[in-house]
């Protein structure tokens, strides 16, 4: 497991990643870069969306796995900044599937729902996997 870092912004909304095990992903960090000061109303609906998908031959879909991870888990109405330095409360959970399963390739895509980012804005996602 190696340390990952994606930026997310207008620009590139959705981050992908492809290889040849199971991922198994600890989120660790994420910061919201806004300059605009309601950030935590913004944040509160917004989450991160990570789809799984577990690849058969010829990129056939085997699975799809859609897990959603809330925001506002990671702070309240007194947290001072858009900055979270130790994630504990996003679990994500591996796909499952049966041992025999064919796959020959998975991948993971992140995206942000409910978070509409401007020119000068971007989330910062720092994980293992």
């Amino acid at each position: 497991m190696g340390l990952h870092h994606i930026r997310l912004d207008h620009v590139t909304p959705e981050a992908k990643l492809t290889g040849g095990t199971m991922p198994r992903l600890e989120f660790r960090q994420a910061l919201f870069r806004t300059l605009r000061p309601e950030w935590q109303r913004r944040l509160y609906t917004a989450s991160l969306v990570v789809t799984t998908t577990a690849l058969g031959v010829d990129d056939r879909r085997l699975a799809v796995d859609h897990q959603s991870f809330r925001f506002s888990l990671l702070y309240n109405a007194s947290w001072p900044e858009p900055v979270f330095l130790d994630i504990r409360s996003w679990p994500y959970k591996p796909l499952e599937l049966k041992a025999d399963a064919p796959v020959v390739a998975w991948s993971v895509a992140m995206r942000l729902r409910d978070l509409r980012l401007g020119k000068d804005e971007w989330v910062e996602l720092a994980f293992l996997g």
